[in-house]
């Protein structure tokens, strides 16, 4: 099969498809997956849920256990730009979360609730703040959101990564904020997840060839295999974040044997796990840039430009000065789709 244009900026498909043609047999493509292969994050659309439908398989007590006072000798989390002592924000958050499971469920709770409106948007703004704060950072952050889930059974799970993923494909494109009733913390998130077509495309023509495609995220392991199947997405192994299962539960641990799967630890779980350097690397933040940086054996370095800031753009300057090995592909943000140009050409 020949890669569709679609979307692709022009210079971009005629770089792809002349790389496509010199594809070997098992050779190894690796793509990130959240804005990589699909606009939006799968992962925080999955915890929203979570918290929305207070659906935690784990009381107040074991959630506040999942946060330490201090991490890495940081007592604080920015919030709104300045620093939020981080002891008194785990207090008031959790403190609501319990509260609200000695409670009846309310109907229509959203919104007139004090403690439902503390919690759910502490613990979003919460993990937003532990993402963004020096020191602390998405290295903390993303197994943090994974240890949430524990006690939570496989098929509960299973059904909640279903009705997460077919909403979010169906949702309008649209924001919404939440907000702290005393006006402490404030989090804004984006509904929908829409993946790219030029990224499947790309997938299945390099599989066509005899290639191997591996998809390595951030996210959840067993969430982005869902998706991956519901969307039909070529791809024949997922690398990802996951706890240890306990029978037919998550535990509490994280899955043993692998680092948290972002940054040096995606190169680290790649090298222990597969056999063959990626050729083709694919990626839109700094937790790819070792991903996209490391291997020798990469010819292609695919960026999908969403101007995130950091390191990556390091590598999107590369691309945009026409450096061979380096592709910069722009998105369209309000359509979640990829431009057919690149403005900054």
């Amino acid at each position: 099969m020949s890669l569709q244009r679609l979307n692709w900026n022009q210079k971009n498909y005629d770089t792809l498809v002349n790389l496509l043609a010199g594809v070997r047999p098992g050779e190894l493509a690796i793509f990130d997956w959240d804005n990589t292969c699909i606009f939006g994050d799968i992962g925080e659309a999955l915890l929203r849920r979570l918290t929305f439908e207070l659906a935690f398989a784990i009381d107040a007590r074991a959630m506040a256990a999942t946060i330490p006072d201090t991490i890495n000798d940081i007592d604080h989390v920015l919030i709104k730009g300045m620093p939020y002592p981080l002891k008194k924000m785990k207090n008031a958050v959790f403190a609501a979360y319990e509260q609200l499971q000695h409670e009846a469920p309310a109907k229509g709770r959203e919104g007139v609730d004090e403690s439902y409106r503390v919690f759910t948007s502490g613990l979003l703004a919460l993990n937003r703040a532990l993402e963004e704060t020096p020191g602390i950072g998405c290295e903390f952050a993303y197994p943090w959101v994974n240890l949430l889930l524990q006690g939570l059974s496989l098929a509960e799970f299973d059904r909640l990564a279903k009705v997460v993923i077919e909403e979010e494909l169906i949702s309008p494109l649209s924001r919404h904020a939440v907000s702290d009733p005393q006006g402490r913390w404030h989090y804004e998130w984006s509904n929908g997840v829409r993946p790219y077509p030029e990224m499947k495309d790309l997938a299945a023509a390099w599989q066509d060839r005899g290639g191997t495609v591996v998809v390595s995220t951030a996210s959840n392991r067993q969430l982005v295999e869902k998706m991956i199947a519901m969307t039909a997405f070529p791809c024949r192994r997922v690398i990802g974040m996951g706890l240890a299962i306990a029978g037919d539960h998550f535990g509490h641990i994280m899955e043993p044997g692998l680092r948290p799967n972002l940054g040096a630890g995606k190169v680290a779980n790649i090298r222990a796990l597969l056999e063959d350097e990626p050729v083709l690397v694919a990626g839109d933040s700094s937790n790819d840039f070792e991903m996209l940086s490391s291997f020798t054996s990469t010819r292609m370095r695919l960026i999908i430009n969403r101007q995130a800031g950091g390191r990556i753009d390091f590598l999107c300057c590369r691309a945009l000065a026409g450096e061979n090995g380096y592709l910069a592909q722009e998105i369209n943000p309000q359509q979640g789709e990829f431009k057919p140009e690149n403005n900054l050409l």
